[in-house]
C-alpha cells in the first residue's frame, strides 16, 4: 500500500511539472508571438515612413531625384500638325518624369539685366502604381498627380503653344540662364540632368542672328561672342526639337543641326535627340 501510495504521490509531482513546463511554453509562445506581431508592425511602419517625403507647394522634395528643364521659342504660329506633334511630345516629356523628379519649364527671353522666371514647376509626387494598399493611399496620390501636377502642366503646355510674334530669339542667353538657375546648383553634380530646347533654333539676336548666315560651326564656337554666351553644360542629356518653318528649306538646312550639336558639344552636354516637329 505505502509503495502504491507512492507511486501516485510521484505521478502527481510528474502531472504538475508536465503541466507547469506546458504553460511556461504557451506563455512563451505568446510572448514570441506578441515580439513577432510588433516587429512586423514596425518593418511595416518604417517601410510607409521610409517611403514619404515631405512635399512643397511645387510638389518637390528638398531635393529632387532629377531635373528636367523644357526651354521654348514659339515666335511664328503652329500649323495644325505641328500643333498636335508638339502637344504629343510635351505629354510624352511630363510622362517621363519619374516619381520625385522635377520638371522646369521657360521661355526664350531676353537676359539684359535678369535671368529667366520659370512659366511653371512641378515635380512628380507619384501616381496610383507607385503606391501599394498596404502602406499609402494608391487614390489619394493619384489625385494629387491628377490635380497638381498634371492639371496645371497642361494649362501651360497650352500657353506655350501660342506664338509670341517676338522679332528676337535669344536661344543661347536662355540656355545659359536656366543652366545657371536650374542646372548648375551647388550639390546636384550627380544628379541626372536634362534639358530639352523646342525651337526654330534659328538664334537671332543683334550680336548673332542665324538668319542671315549660318557660321562655321569650329569659328563659331571659338569666337568671343560665343564664349560670352556659353554655359556649363557637362553632365546634361540634351535634346532639340527644331519646328520647322515654313521656308525650312532656306532658313533651317541640315547645316543648323549640325551647327548646334557643336554648340552644345563646346558647352560640354550630350546631344541624345534631335526631333523635327512635324508639320
Amino acid at each position: 500500500m505505502a509503495r502504491t501510495r507512492d507511486r501516485r504521490a510521484e505521478r502527481g509531482r510528474n502531472g504538475s511539472a508536465n503541466r507547469g513546463a506546458a504553460q511556461s511554453r504557451n506563455a512563451l509562445l505568446k510572448i514570441i508571438g506578441v515580439v513577432a506581431v510588433v516587429l512586423v508592425m514596425g518593418g511595416v511602419y518604417f517601410t510607409v515612413a521610409s517611403g514619404q517625403r515631405q512635399l512643397d507647394d511645387r510638389l518637390c522634395p528638398t531635393t529632387p531625384d532629377s531635373i528636367t528643364v523644357l526651354l521654348v521659342d514659339v515666335t511664328d504660329p503652329m500649323n495644325m500638325a505641328q500643333r498636335q506633334d508638339f502637344e504629343n511630345q510635351l505629354t510624352r516629356l511630363k510622362n517621363s518624369i519619374p516619381r520625385y523628379g522635377k520638371l522646369v519649364v521657360a521661355k526664350v527671353d531676353a537676359t539684359g539685366d535678369r535671368l529667366l522666371s520659370p512659366v511653371i514647376t512641378r515635380c512628380n509626387p507619384g501616381t496610383a502604381e507607385d503606391v501599394s494598399s498596404a502602406t499609402g493611399n494608391p487614390g489619394a496620390v493619384q489625385k494629387q498627380w491628377d490635380e497638381q501636377f498634371d492639371a496645371p502642366l497642361k494649362q501651360a503646355f497650352a500657353q506655350l503653344q501660342r506664338a509670341s510674334g517676338a522679332d528676337r530669339s535669344p536661344i543661347l542667353e536662355s540656355i545659359q540662364s536656366v543652366a545657371l538657375t536650374e542646372l548648375q546648383r551647388p550639390g546636384l553634380e550627380k544628379m541626372p540632368k536634362r534639358l530639352v530646347v523646342a525651337s526654330d533654333l534659328l538664334q537671332n539676336t543683334a550680336d548673332v542672328s542665324f538668319y542671315r548666315d549660318l557660321p562655321a560651326p569650329r569659328s563659331f564656337v571659338e569666337s568671343p561672342l560665343f564664349r560670352r554666351m556659353r554655359t556649363d553644360l557637362r553632365g546634361v542629356a540634351v535634346e532639340l526639337w527644331m519646328l520647322e518653318r515654313p521656308d525650312a528649306a532656306q532658313t533651317q538646312p541640315r547645316s543648323l543641326a549640325e551647327l548646334w550639336e557643336r554648340i552644345i558639344d563646346a558647352e560640354g552636354g550630350e546631344v541624345r535627340r534631335i526631333y523635327n516637329v512635324s508639320g
